[in-house]
């Protein structure tokens, strides 16, 4: 009985982890654009707030963008890049 209440409580909590991860979308973004933004690198810009993946860039900030990618665009901050989705400006890739 012990076995399968802690199975039961087990499968709950498998369960409700896979609902907490359906908030979080992933974006691929292309081998080709990566390796693009990384050998162009552009100026720095500064930028108030912590940069995060899902973070809005400032409609004041020029977007570099990405030949043969118009899906992105690309800005550095502190000397990294950081590639937005065109559409909405959104960070959606971060280089460590």
């Amino acid at each position: 009985m012990k076995r399968m209440l802690l199975l039961t409580a087990a499968l709950m909590f498998a369960g409700a982890g896979q609902v907490l991860a359906q908030d979080t979308v992933i974006v691929e973004v292309p081998q080709p654009a990566r390796d693009y933004v990384i050998a162009n690198p552009s100026e720095d810009i500064i930028v108030d707030e912590d940069i995060a993946v899902g973070t809005a860039i400032p409609e004041d900030v020029e977007l570099v963008p990405i030949p043969d990618s118009p899906d992105y665009s690309y800005v550095y901050v502190k000397k990294q890049p950081v590639i937005v989705s065109t559409k909405d400006r959104k960070v959606v890739y971060l280089s460590n």
